[in-house]
């Protein structure tokens, strides 16, 4: 694209109107369609900012009001990766090495407008070559993503074979043969998919295939074959053809459907997968997926989008007020209202028990706030009638926009979230657009409601403990548990470690949360063994408690008075934590292996350096970090990273143990690899009971 087809979207920085006018009138001589929103300081920037994006922020450098480094800052804040060129009165180098260490892109000279050009021909090109690169980006992921949904939809009944084992069935075809889910048929051989007096000849098939006798010019192939399933024997054509799947080479097998469908029936069940039962809204996991969609194409340049979060106002005292079912009925009739409130702009879906989601596509700042004030005053204004008693809600909205400087979707989702938080917390039935640096308040307050929780779950004991087996593929039968902590709130409801712990390591309250832990683990561990079991439990730590230089003092006391051996309990340090404090983790290890403790560095490969750690830390366990545990059976990869491990904890007599095993193909792996010890919801989840079996065979 020339320049003369460029319209330039700025912001411009200057002192006065008429300064900005003049840097504008620069870059329209030189052939550039300019659209400049001037802005004179702080203020002035983020609602220019509020209002639309720019390609390009330029200026002056010596502001009284608004310095280089307090721009950055801003942009920094609020995520985005804008061009900042600065503009001065000369442009030697000293002031230009001073203008990039405040952040600037680059430095320029007022009487120097042809630099000028070159430095924002420069930033153009790179800014397309970035929206270029996230465009392409997200096309492949996007392309991998469909391709996987068109297989597992499909009518057809398809499987990916290797070596003659299945890697991958769709539905249909496990549907077909009688399994339940994916985990039952990989590993399987194909042969058993095939009755006894026809596998003499899909044997010789197999043999032959490939060569140029049995394919076509596509190099596909078709076999005429009984099959037998959980439901009997059936006649099948089975259709070949080489593949690919996580780029390893394998066989596809089609299995035609032959029946005649019923369209219909296939769009019902096609959008009831998508669809929340209670309110025919979509739901969570399709509407994160969407969501997924928008950011990619929002950084890949094809369009900004925004997002509500809304959530039901004081509907706790609504529930308590008509009942758990009648307050179904509330979440339904607003369910409804969003749904046709939305229409075609956009997508609503459920996303808690009373909080909703809406994604309005190609919609800006101002659209998305007017829409979102129309919803909220459409809910005001609506009557509910519940079971002969007319109600009234009223719903909180937050808003984040979706723009190409965006992060993930999980942080866009955060920020409606926290955004809804601040129109709740200033009294409810209102809109509130994210604001980082505004936000941060409310941000600060939410941590001072978590500490107070914190400090009362503690008064009041309302943390406990639960217990998630660990347990040998090498025939050993001892019981070894992970402890893993859980805290109550006022309603006795769970609350799960990752809403609550951030907040207590920032106020310095996860020491006396740890040492809860051990007190708790150990008393109960003293009380278990007494009844005769050798019962071994692993305790995590966090890592400013490793800077607590008479923590190993106090195990020791904790021990001795429950008359507890010291090799009953494991300590638990994560990987980034013994990084971060290796100094402290060090000692600490040091200190309890005199007190013939033992230790573990768990979530062990997720840095650069694991293996360096170990010279510094003579643990006794490794836990592989749990992403190389995911999909280990088709990730070669992930192979050679646990194998390597492995291989390397064997020469240094330590033993490994694989975390997050959620299924029976990565089992098989892991048992051929020598590994010691496996952990996950595949064997069980976490529970307050002590009652898994680890008697040999029951994996």
């Amino acid at each position: 694209m020339s320049k003369e087809q460029q319209t330039l979207r700025l912001i411009i920085i200057e002192e006065t109107q008429n300064d900005a006018e003049a840097i504008a009138n620069i870059l329209r001589g030189a052939g550039y369609a300019v659209r400049f929103m001037y802005a004179e300081d702080r203020e002035d920037l983020e609602q220019a900012l509020d209002q639309q994006l720019p390609d390009l922020i330029l200026c002056a450098q010596e502001l009284e009001t608004f310095d280089l480094e307090q721009i950055v800052a801003l942009l920094r804040a609020r995520s985005l990766n804008i061009p900042l060129i600065a503009i001065g009165a000369s442009a030697d180098e000293a002031k230009v090495v001073e203008a990039l260490r405040a952040g600037a892109t680059d430095l320029v000279s007022f009487d120097a407008p042809e630099h000028l050009r070159l430095v924002i021909v420069r930033e153009q090109r790179n800014l397309e070559m970035q929206r270029a690169l996230n465009f392409y980006r997200a096309g492949h992921k996007e392309s991998e993503r469909r391709c996987r949904a068109l297989l597992d939809s499909s009518r057809d009944s398809i499987a990916y074979v290797h070596d003659g084992m299945h890697i991958y069935a769709n539905r249909s075809y496990l549907d077909m043969f009688g399994f339940e889910n994916l985990d039952e048929i990989e590993g399987t051989p194909i042969m058993d998919m095939v009755a006894g007096e026809d596998q003499g000849s899909f044997k010789e098939f197999l043999r032959t295939y490939g060569k140029d006798a049995n394919v076509d010019a596509d190099g596909d192939a078709s076999l005429d074959v009984k099959c037998v399933s959980a439901k009997g024997a059936f006649k099948a054509k089975m259709e070949f053809s080489s593949a690919t799947i996580d780029g390893e080479p394998c066989t596809q097998i089609v299995i035609r459907d032959q029946a005649i469908g019923d369209k219909e029936l296939e769009q019902k069940l096609k959008y009831l997968s998508k669809q929340d039962v209670l309110t025919g809204l979509y739901n969570r996991q399709y509407f994160m997926e969407e969501l997924e969609l928008a950011v990619n194409d929002a950084r890949a340049g094809s369009g900004n989008s925004g997002l509500l979060y809304v959530l039901l106002d004081n509907f706790k005292s609504v529930k308590e007020s008509v009942g758990l079912g009648a307050s179904d009925l509330v979440v339904s009739d607003i369910a409804q209202l969003i749904k046709d409130k939305v229409g075609a702009l956009g997508l609503p879906a459920r996303f808690g028990d009373s909080s909703f989601t809406v994604l309005l596509k190609g919609k800006d700042a101002t659209l998305t706030q007017t829409f979102a004030e129309h919803l909220r005053h459409a809910v005001e204004e609506h009557i509910l009638d519940i079971e002969g008693r007319s109600l009234t809600i009223t719903v909180s909205i937050g808003i984040s926009l979706i723009t190409d400087s965006s992060p993930d979707a999980q942080e866009i989702l955060s920020r409606a979230d926290l955004a809804c938080e601040v129109a709740r917390s200033s009294g409810g039935n209102r809109v509130h657009l994210h604001n980082p640096v505004a936000d941060e308040q409310v941000g600060r307050e939410r941590e001072q409601q978590w500490n107070h929780l914190i400090h009362e779950a503690l008064a009041e004991d309302r943390f406990h403990l639960v217990y998630q087996p660990i347990v040998s593929l090498q025939g050993e039968t001892d019981e070894k548990y992970e402890v893993l902590l859980r805290m109550r709130d006022s309603e006795g409801e769970d609350i799960r470690p990752g809403q609550f712990l951030p907040v207590a390591l920032q106020t310095g309250q996860i020491a006396e949360i740890d040492r809860w832990v051990l007190r708790k683990a150990i008393g109960v561990l003293a009380e278990r063994r007494r009844g005769g079991a050798s019962t071994v439990f692993f305790i995590k730590l966090s890592g400013p408690t490793l800077d607590d230089h008479e923590l190993p003092i106090w195990i020791n006391q904790q021990l001795k008075e429950a008359r507890l051996a010291s090799d009953a309990i494991v300590l638990e340090i994560a990987e980034a934590d013994a990084s971060q404090y290796l100094k402290s983790a060090k000692a600490f290890v040091s200190a309890v292996g005199g007190l013939h403790c033992k230790t573990s560095l768990e979530h062990f490969g997720s840095s650069p350096n694991s293996f360096q750690l170990l010279k510094h830390l003579p643990v006794d366990y490794l836990k592989i970090d749990g992403k190389f545990i995911h999909n280990l059976m088709r990730d070669s990869d992930n192979q050679a990273v646990v194998k390597s491990i492995v291989d390397v904890a064997r020469s240094m007599n330590k033993l490994c143990i694989a975390e997050f095993v959620e299924d029976a193909s990565s089992l098989t792996v892991l048992f051929q690899y020598g590994i010691h010890y496996i952990q996950g919801y595949f064997l069980a989840e976490p529970t307050e009971g002590l009652n898994y079996d680890f008697t040999e065979g029951t994996i």
